[in-house]
């Protein structure tokens, strides 16, 4: 089967550009691919490229701050709500009333929000190695992580004003070749410094070439790392604003997947909150958990063909209008 087109357009949604690809028919069922950092679109190619040839109309945008899609330049300016909105106005944009959605990363977190905001806007959500993070109100986010890690994790430093600038004196293919690659936990995860005192060579995955590297290394070198760190910048800021989601549920059918080699999956309390419970208890409609053995954190092009069946197996379930599809071209 022949691969299908991806095409790029950009879209003016929610007061900014907004850089997508697409692929597959218009006419066809809609998936919301939602990226993480430090990635772009471009994580899910081949899970468009197996959706689109099965009759999927997918869309993968570059969120605000990466890639193609307006940054703006305050850190206040990529809320949860931002971003949501961004998505929202996106498939107003695009006419489309409805979509499954697949997240990963921040994309996950992102696309969990979406669930809890606009329901209605989500047929399933499919969720990739982040797990939905109930408010806790008695602390903040960055206290909570620098409590748990310390002051030198990266999550902790992405706060510094200034500190996307590290990045400039960084061979990016070097830094992209460690960052989609790493295996460590703790304050070593993102730690430029250690990232940059490291000599070690680099032998590529099977899952990774050289083209992916440059692809990536090329538009950042364009953008800067701002955008994405704006994220974990508003962390703090999204925990005072969705007070008033204390304690609500994601009522949306969903499937989540994670590797058990991912960084996040090994976070203090994580795996008891996904397996004992917690995580059905936030998320009522929960249909599948799936942990991957011997993966790790970029699971959808390390293990691209699974994942692309996961998606595609659970997705199929709420299909009414696929037979209509394919029985009116006839």
């Amino acid at each position: 089967m022949a691969a299908p087109d991806i095409s790029h357009r950009s879209v003016a949604a929610n007061g900014i550009s907004i850089h997508v690809a697409e692929a597959g028919p218009q006419g066809g069922p809609a998936v919301l691919f939602v990226h993480g950092f430090p990635e772009l679109w471009y994580s899910w190619r081949r899970q468009m490229e197996h959706l689109a040839a099965r009759g999927y109309r997918c869309v993968a945008p570059d969120l605000r701050g990466y890639g193609g899609t307006t940054a703006p330049p305050d850190p206040s300016s990529y809320t949860v709500f931002h971003i949501v909105g961004d998505l929202v106005a996106l498939l107003d944009a695009l006419r489309l009333p409805q979509v499954f959605v697949v997240g990963h990363d921040w994309g996950a977190i992102v696309a969990w929000n979406l669930c809890l905001l606009r329901p209605d806007r989500v047929r399933a959500l499919v969720n990739l190695s982040v797990a939905f993070m109930p408010r806790n109100p008695s602390i903040k986010p960055i206290d909570y992580f620098r409590r748990a890690y310390g002051d030198d994790y990266y999550v902790c430093r992405f706060q510094e004003p200034g500190f996307e600038a590290g990045f400039a004196s960084f061979n990016l293919k070097r830094f992209f070749k460690m960052a989609l690659t790493v295996q460590t936990t703790g304050s070593s995860a993102m730690s430029l410094e250690k990232m940059q005192a490291s000599n070690k060579e680099i032998a590529l995955p099977s899952w990774l070439s050289e083209e992916d590297i440059s692809y990536l290394a090329s538009v950042y070198a364009k953008t800067g790392f701002a955008g994405g760190l704006n994220y974990y910048r508003c962390l703090d800021l999204n925990w005072e604003l969705m007070a008033p989601w204390t304690g609500a549920k994601v009522q949306v059918p969903t499937k989540f997947i994670v590797g058990d080699g991912d960084l996040a999956y090994h976070h203090p309390g994580v795996k008891g909150y996904i397996h004992k419970g917690g995580l059905k208890r936030d998320v009522p409609l929960l249909e599948e958990v799936v942990v991957i053995k011997g993966a790790g954190h970029f699971i959808q092009q390390e293990r691209a063909q699974e994942i692309s069946d996961h998606i595609y197996d659970y997705i199929k379930k709420f299909n009414t209008d696929l037979s209509t599809l394919k029985l009116s071209k006839l």
